[in-house]
């Protein structure tokens, strides 16, 4: 004999038909909703090269971008690092899963199983195993809750804080009540509805009892809290054999068929069960919550817990109700639209590779491509993005979560494009409303450093750097651009730098070498040393260079340069928002590059290496076999030294033993994936290595990149992104140097450590000057060239 859940208990006909004429009503409201969500996307325009939805759509259910999809999207892996966060939304997820799930079997066994079939799934071991874990999983939604609610409401850590009109902590506080009142009110049902059983254990069991004395010292005792509860008269029921026609009349007389819609073959089970001693429900232990609200509600009469139960039941399907229709039309369709954006991502663009645009920028969101309004609909407004971004946590006015906000309220607001009429005529579209100065400050877009750190953090993978990029690009076209940066672009168009010097004068950092460095436009070379503007221009960067150039010299590396024919490569102009004059940059260079010999190409600038190798089609990429660069590898000199070591050339001659701290450049760590060689380089030459807090891909930018090195600091700032960090390497005991692997980390780290009053305490050295050091080169020794390196 199985036990078996009661179906439907206390709900009468007629709730039951309500309940089903209203499924379909919110199944339709919430699907209606869903498709007008989705189809906003799609006011977007298409990307180059874009497959279409239905096709990015099929490659995304490929099995292997599956398995990649699975630890984001269902166990949110991108959060690890915060362990409360991810225990809180493992809690409410899964939370809201499992009672999902369980209400979905339940409403099977009703309505398929047990009325086609005459089966019922939850019955026996299973169905104890099913209270069990949906009792279980109801106490770990709660507390996913309470997680949520400490954090939002009584903790308010920075990055949940708004800074922006429109955007409040509170816009999911419904959301949040309501799950968690269906949650509670679950647990009601379930104790209401055990309690009941209680009232009928004390009364079946007093009334089957026919007074033999093997069966009266069998009869259960209830609980407690219902021992005194008024049994029914024994001449109320016939004193017939309890195994034959009584057992029938205690049902009829009871009333228990009609209350717990079970059929008479299944009673006869029940009743001899309880004769033996069993209880009415012997599954009630299983379901421990339940079975303990069942006695706090055990002491009401048994029509006042039948009235509570129905009025609970209505309520807690109606806020299920209510639940499932909001979705579309609140914060919480990220439940659909972040696993679709994580789904759907570009996985075949490197993260230092910008797409290729041709059109003047982002003024609306009709603007972006249709993918990037799937992103600001994804966005989970958690804050992360903000609590890594330089500028934020400078002082300067932006806050990607905020920008992003942004965007999407302007995406909500946005009418979907009609389609053409069947004429062909194309229907007016309606006013547009412009992203810029109403929504989205200039001062914003300007504070943003493009060192992906937010878009590295994000868990759903929204790409904050390229939408701010996109509306940059349309500041530059329309002339709004920051006074340090007009006057650098116009340096970049007029003289292929930043620093408006002659070309000339770009190789003049040469001329202190005791050697003369190759023509690579002139002799063939195995690398080419395509230098930037800061190595070759600024004269602290110089003199880096310089010292480079001497290891490289000394080690027997067979490498050359450009001279003046070399020009900036435009990563960070491109950044800016200057596609036009990036795209110059580009031809010029790629010019001369096609002219020149070389094997590889070799740089000591991670943002020059980002853009050559991600940007200038390096080893064919995109197909584009005419590329200068295709085929040959673009090295970044922390790699070049890394292998050189492991090949036995780089000889440690006098190893350095001071502590040091690295901090790792953006655009050659979370651009380009590389933290590694450096970090074996300074090991290999005897320092040891002391990690900063935010160190690897959680490296906190320096603050050069996206053109701010070129730009004026905004009044008022707090503190520059350059002196946090430094004040962080201060902060690490013993450590008395800082290195770099970057002229703009160089430049800004040393001008930090002078505006924190650090002079003397921290030193900022580039990792090729301690390779110079530990080296033990001489200034004659720099002369004598070491064998070739082939």
């Amino acid at each position: 004999m199985q036990t078996a859940r009661p179906i439907m208990w206390n709900v009468p006909h007629w709730a039951e038909i309500v309940m089903y004429l209203m499924i379909p009503l919110v199944l339709a409201v919430f699907a209606a909703g869903v498709v007008w969500r989705v189809r906003k996307w799609f006011i977007g325009r298409s990307e180059p090269g874009d497959e279409g939805f239905v096709k990015t759509l099929l490659h995304a259910v490929h099995p292997r971008r599956l398995v990649e999809w699975f630890p984001p999207a269902l166990f949110q892996s991108r959060l690890s690092p915060d362990v409360f966060s991810l225990v809180m939304h493992w809690a409410i997820f899964w939370g809201m899963v499992v009672l999902a799930v369980g209400t979905a079997l339940a409403t099977v066994d009703q309505d398929f199983t047990n009325l086609l079939l005459d089966k019922q799934i939850l019955s026996g071991g299973f169905y104890h195993l099913f209270e069990l874990a949906l009792d279980a999983f109801g106490v770990v939604l709660i507390v996913g809750l309470g997680m949520a609610a400490y954090r939002r409401y009584l903790v308010r850590p920075k990055r949940l804080e708004a800074t922006r009109k429109g955007i409040s902590l509170w816009d999911g506080f419904p959301f949040l009540t309501i799950l968690l009142l269906i949650a509670v009110t679950g647990f009601v049902l379930e104790g209401l509805r055990i309690a009941e059983g209680f009232h009928v254990e004390a009364q079946v069991a007093a009334a089957v009892d026919p007074g033999e004395k093997n069966l009266s010292q069998n009869v259960a005792q209830p609980p407690p809290a219902v021992q005194n509860l008024p049994r029914q008269p024994r001449a109320a029921v016939p004193q017939a054999d309890i195994r034959t026609s009584s057992k029938h009349l205690v049902i009829e007389q009871m009333g228990l068929r009609e209350r717990f819609r079970v059929g008479q073959e299944r009673w006869d089970v029940e009743l001899d069960r309880i004769a033996a001693g069993g209880p009415v429900f012997p599954a009630a232990a299983w379901a421990p919550v339940g079975y303990g609200l069942a006695e706090l509600f055990a002491p009401l009469p048994t029509a006042s817990i039948r009235f509570l139960h129905l009025i609970v039941w209505w309520l807690h399907a109606l806020l299920a109700f209510g639940l499932i229709v909001s979705i579309p039309f609140t914060k919480a369709f990220h439940l659909i639209s972040s696993p679709v954006n994580m789904l759907l991502r570009e996985r075949k663009t490197p993260p230092g590779r910008l797409p290729v645009v041709m059109e003047s920028g982002v003024s609306t969101v009709r603007d972006y491509t249709w993918r990037q309004l799937l992103q600001a609909d994804a966005c989970t407004w958690c804050g992360k993005c903000q609590e890594v971004c330089p500028g934020f946590n400078s002082g300067f006015p932006l806050s990607p979560r905020d920008l992003v906000q942004a965007v999407d309220s302007a995406l909500l607001r946005t009418p979907i494009k009609p389609r053409p009429a069947n004429d062909g005529v194309a229907v007016k579209l309606p006013p547009q409303q412009s992203l810029h100065d109403s929504l989205i400050k200039p001062e914003e877009l300007w504070a943003c450093c493009a060192c992906r750190a937010c878009e590295d953090i994000c868990p759903v993978f929204v790409q904050q750097p390229r939408l701010i990029i996109d509306l940059r690009r349309h500041l530059v076209d329309q002339g709004q651009v920051d006074e340090g940066l007009q006057d650098a672009l116009m340096n970049f168009q007029r003289y292929g730098n930043s620093f408006g010097q002659s070309p000339r004068k770009r190789p003049a950092w040469t001329k202190p070498l005791e050697f003369q460095l190759k023509d690579a436009r002139k002799e063939e070379v195995e690398y080419l040393w395509f230098v930037g503007d800061y190595a070759s221009y600024d004269q602290r960067a110089q003199d880096v260079t310089r010292t480079v150039a001497r290891v490289l010299h000394c080690l027997g590396v067979d490498v050359g340069i450009l001279y003046e024919k070399e020009q900036n490569a435009g990563n960070d102009v491109r950044r800016i928002g200057e596609e036009g004059l990036f795209s110059m940059l580009v031809e010029k260079n790629a010019k001369e590059l096609a002219g020149a010999k070389f094997r590889k190409l070799l740089t000591t600038d991670p943002h020059t290496f980002n853009t050559l190798k991600n940007e200038y089609q390096t080893n064919g990429s995109n197909g584009d076999a005419d590329s200068p660069l295709a085929g040959r590898p673009v090295l970044h000199y922390t790699e070049l030294l890394d292998e050189l070591l492991g090949q036995g050339i780089l000889r440690i001659e006098r190893p350095l033993s001071f502590a040091v701290t690295y901090h790792d450049p953006c655009y050659l760590g979370r651009f380009n994936g590389i933290y590694e060689p450096p970090r074996r380089v300074l090991r290999a030459l005897g320092l040891r290595l002391i990690e900063m807090p935010r160190h690897g891909r959680n490296s906190f930018c320096c603050g050069a990149g996206g053109g701010r090195i070129w730009m004026k600091d905004t009044p008022g700032i707090e503190e520059r992104p350059a002196e946090s960090r430094v004040r962080e390497a201060l902060a690490l005991p013993g450590v008395e140097c800082l290195a770099v692997a970057c002229p703009k980390d160089l430049v800004m780290f040393q001008d930090a450590v002078k505006t924190v009053g650090a002079e003397g305490r921290l030193r900022v050295a580039d990792l090729g000057q301690l390779v110079y050091e530990a080296l033990g080169i001489s200034l004659e020794k720099s002369t004598e060239v070491g064998d070739p390196i082939a």
